[in-house]
């Protein structure tokens, strides 16, 4: 049976690895599904180099029947080039179910492209989305080349800037355009009203989106957001087995994850027709 992000009950739990080898990840992998994790990220950067050859990685995707989306960020905010999409290639054939795509990719000054952008969103100035033609054409060629390899992909901005709820949408649905599987919005949120504002735009999302999406925040507004999204219309939420040095300590514990959403039923999709 295909392994996919696209049919799984939400909020789905994905388990985040982050860590250094085989061995390292194929246990948290495990401990992440005693915790309730039914999807997984592998960061591929993180690895030694070692494990992060493709019978390596064969190794860590066919240690659990749950799909597992490979992701190999490049360092800050350089946009990805053919080399890390090669090596999301690799995974795919290694035995990825999907792969996280930057929509900055293969642009070395995506900010330029966005001075002659009308769209909504163009005015916050995001970092991380390239409205460069070339560009733009050639991550649908990538979209569609992990589609025939059988795979699923995701579509990621960090953008590094809050958002009024019509420019997420009019960011979201340019992304969308571009032909992933999932869009994948993360923003910054200085204030309780912006985290309000993010609550109303997953909704937002949720209602004109053809694809299933995430949009969530850094910062310590992201420690609410990050679990409630799922409830108003985000896919998935990312957490982890236990803290270590390589965690992402915002992103909450699976654990915990799974009790909050055991005590509150509550789902937007249960209200929207």
């Amino acid at each position: 049976m295909k392994r996919t992000f696209l049919n799984a009950q939400r909020p789905l739990l994905v388990g985040s690895i982050r860590r250094k080898n085989t061995a390292e990840a194929i246990a948290d992998m495990a401990a992440s599904e005693l915790d309730g994790a039914r999807a997984f990220i592998l960061h591929l950067q993180l690895l030694e180099e070692q494990s992060a050859k493709p019978e390596e990685l064969r190794k860590i995707f066919a240690a659990t029947k749950y799909p597992v989306m490979a992701i190999n960020y490049p360092s800050g905010n350089e946009p990805m080039d053919n080399g890390q999409i090669r090596v999301l290639f690799e995974a795919v054939e290694a035995g990825a179910a999907c792969v996280d795509i930057r929509a900055d990719a293969f642009d070395p000054d995506p900010q330029s492209s966005l001075a002659e952008c009308g769209m909504p969103f163009a005015a916050a100035k995001p970092v991380q989305i390239s409205m460069c033609t070339e560009c733009i054409h050639r991550q649908k060629a990538c979209i569609e080349q992990v589609h025939a390899m059988g795979a699923e992909a995701l579509l990621s901005a960090h953008v590094q800037t809050h958002f009024t709820c019509e420019q997420a949408v009019s960011l979201a649905l340019e992304m969308e355009s571009r032909g992933p599987d999932i869009v994948k919005i993360v923003t910054d949120c200085p204030d309780v009203d912006q985290a309000l504002e993010m609550l109303r735009s997953t909704v937002e999302l949720k209602k004109r989106l053809k694809v299933p999406f995430l949009y969530i925040c850094t910062g310590p507004h992201g420690d609410i957001i990050r679990p409630l999204a799922p409830l108003f219309g985000s896919l998935l939420v990312f957490g982890h087995h236990d803290y270590s040095e390589m965690s992402n300590i915002h992103k909450p514990l699976l654990g915990n994850l799974r009790e909050f959403y055991r005590i509150i039923p509550w789902r937007i999709d249960d209200y929207m027709a």
